[in-house]
């Protein structure tokens, strides 16, 4: 079993997909709506994505290949690289059989074919088109409801212009108990708050592990949030952010404030 066996090196490859197949994200997540109020959902489980591949006018050692590719990874992975979708990666394996099928002397069709991605697993180039692939999970939703991120301690919501959804939660600083969370979905994230004179230092964490610190403080106050954290290959899963308090500042700082505003996750 090896992810680091690739389906479709290059764009020119004869094993490269015909265009333009299938590609789908499952629903991995329960919508409800109440008797009364708004909709609402909950994730359930963390699902990849779903590619339905055909290829056309093969030789037999290709077709062969593919049928090889179901055959020696039906309990493994590979990597499937989606050159036409921005060469991103994507790791997991057939999930429906590859029979080839002839069209005619020397020329052979593969059809219909179902490619899985599976969470959990490490990869050989993450996703990283911020730009693109990435999605907001701000504190407050489009309803007005929050806040999203789970908390202990001292903190306050109160309303920011410079925050993604227009508020954030703050607290103080003063101990080392405080902490907050908000769990995500996707890959890596990035973490987004306003700056300001009088800030201070947090400790940021993923899933229980200590990734660093995230330091708020700037001269000037921002005007908009800004990216204070980045963490790149993370596998597919559904994940927890946290931020802890640590009781300390800048030397240039006036303040220990610590504020969480939103993340941006990859997907």
């Amino acid at each position: 079993m090896s992810q680091h066996d690739i389906l479709n090196p290059t764009p020119l490859h004869p094993l490269n997909p015909d265009y333009s197949f299938q590609k789908k994200r499952p629903i991995t997540h329960l919508n409800t709506k109440a008797n009364r109020g708004r909709p609402y959902f909950r994730d359930l489980t963390d699902v990849g994505h779903q590619f339905v591949l055909s290829w056309a006018d093969k030789s037999k050692e290709d077709a062969d290949r593919l049928k090889w590719y179901y055959e020696q990874y039906q309990g493994g992975v590979f990597t499937f690289i989606d050159h036409e979708g921005g060469g991103r990666h994507y790791v997991g394996h057939f999930s429906s059989p590859v029979e080839p099928a002839p069209a005619s002397h020397g020329h052979w069709f593969v059809q219909q074919i179902q490619f899985d991605e599976i969470p959990g697993l490490a990869m050989l180039q993450y996703p990283d088109r911020w730009d693109r692939d990435a999605i907001w999970a701000l504190l407050i939703d489009d309803f007005g409801d929050g806040p999203m991120a789970a908390v202990n301690g001292t903190w306050t919501l109160a309303t920011n212009a410079a925050a993604k959804s227009g508020s954030v939660i703050s607290s103080p600083n003063t101990n080392t108990t405080d902490r907050a969370a908000y769990q995500y979905r996707g890959y890596g994230f990035q973490f987004w708050a306003p700056t300001g004179p009088a800030m201070g230092i947090a400790q940021i964490l993923l899933d229980g592990v200590v990734l660093g610190n995230v330091d708020f403080y700037s001269a000037v106050a921002s005007t908009q949030a800004v990216n204070l954290f980045t963490q790149l290959n993370v596998p597919l899963g559904v994940h927890v952010v946290q931020i802890n308090a640590t009781n300390t500042k800048d030397s240039s700082s006036t303040g220990k404030t610590i504020q969480w505003d939103a993340l941006r996750v990859m997907r």
